[in-house]
């Protein structure tokens, strides 16, 4: 093997040979279906609230709840050493994660919508771990790639469930529909990935113990993974809520634009996947951000539908591909088996999807919004920061 192929190894740059075969299509499926149930929460916050009666403190509990619950569905997977087959995790998880959707739209309280919320992502969490794993044991150093294409279908059904929730909002059905249309397209994903075999975990590597002791501390690639997280939750969570209180759209208008988001995730992704044929994950990744930090300013002083939507394509362009990327390099760099470092990834995941949006609603209590939302610039820089720590430590080693 050359010196540039070793090193497009570790960087997961794509080598001729990557296929989309049945097991990768199987868990595209599977990725869609946990895009939907990731995106639901924010565009049925202001139902939510209302049904509730709700302040923005009261409404970031949903959050918070489904935070925790990908939290420790992380800290299973990276700390447990004998779990369940992964098709039987990934099939019961995304049918329990239909279950509890289904709570979080007709609990109608307080206390049963949070707790269904926990169970939505525990579930669904422990499930995408598995489905992310596959993909990275699946296609080894063409992983970015894969994971990449993956993140399409998390966009694609990202886009789905705003769409699905304010087009049946606008019916007799009312918007508690969506969640019984959601959880059926969940059904159907199993439906998909039971026809094919999934592989079972491959084992890590042996690593001497002064190596793994040196690797105890958090890697500035979970630094990324908590600011580019806390970035896209606590935008995609409160987009809704800002479009109608701060840009002044009408309400289904707002929920509905919630969709560009999703859209220009998929654009991103799709441009992403393209450029991971010739460009490591790093350099992506800086580019990424770069877009990340140009829109932001847009969007959070618009003042109408058409600023706030070219400063939304921007953002959400540019923060697309920041997980997937981010946990290629994870991957490639841990000395840990996917499962478990995807398990990390989910841990630290979970923490900013916590600390995003309650800083947010923070303050948005005290002061506006808008105000709230201009958090997002200082994950953007923080996550530039740690990438270029990143960069300087494999320069050194």
């Amino acid at each position: 093997m050359s010196a540039a192929e070793t090193r497009d190894i570790t960087r997961g740059i794509d080598r001729p040979g990557y296929r989309r075969d049945r097991v990768t299509r199987a868990v595209f499926a599977a990725l869609l279906a946990f895009g939907v149930l990731n995106a639901g929460l924010g565009p049925a916050l202001p139902y939510l609230r209302d049904a509730e009666h709700l302040s923005y403190l009261g409404g970031v509990l949903h959050q918070v709840a489904f935070a925790v619950g990908g939290g420790m569905a992380g800290l299973f997977s990276a700390r447990v050493r004998r779990m369940p087959a992964r098709s039987v995790v990934i099939r019961a998880g995304l049918l329990g994660a239909a279950a509890a959707w289904l709570a979080v739209g007709y609990g109608n309280a307080l206390a049963i919508t949070v707790s269904a919320a926990l169970l939505v992502s525990l579930l669904g969490t422990a499930a995408l771990i598995r489905v992310w794993a596959v993909l990275a044991d699946v296609h080894g150093p063409r992983r970015t790639v894969a994971m990449a294409e993956g993140e399409v279908a998390v966009s694609l059904g990202g886009i789905i469930a705003p769409l699905l929730i304010s087009a049946v909002a606008g019916t007799a059905l009312g918007w508690r529909m969506s969640f019984v249309f959601a959880a059926v397209l969940v059904a159907l994903a199993v439906l998909v990935t039971a026809a094919v075999p999934i592989a079972a975990a491959v084992a890590p590597p042996a690593v001497p113990p002064s190596q793994d002791s040196a690797k105890r501390r958090p890697p500035p690639t979970l630094v990324i993974i908590f600011a580019v997280v806390a970035l896209e939750f606590s935008l995609a969570f409160w987009l809704a809520s800002y479009l109608g209180d701060d840009v002044g759209l009408d309400r289904r208008l707002a929920v509905a634009m919630v969709s560009g988001l999703y859209v220009a995730n998929l654009v991103g992704r799709v441009l992403a996947s393209r450029l991971a044929h010739r460009f490591g994950a790093d350099v992506l990744l800086a580019g990424a951000i770069a877009l990340a930090l140009l829109g932001l300013p847009v969007l959070l002083s618009a003042g109408n539908a058409v600023v706030a939507g070219i400063g939304l394509g921007l953002v959400g362009a540019g923060v697309a591909a920041t997980f997937p990327l981010t946990s290629s390099l994870h991957v490639a760099a841990s000395t840990r088996g996917a499962d478990a470092a995807i398990g990390q990834v989910l841990v630290a995941a979970s923490v900013g999807q916590i600390l995003g949006p309650v800083v947010v609603a923070a303050l948005a209590q005290v002061f506006d919004l808008r105000v709230g939302l201009l958090s997002l610039l200082g994950y953007a820089l923080l996550a530039a920061a740690a990438l270029w720590r990143h960069a300087s430590r494999r320069v050194s080693a």
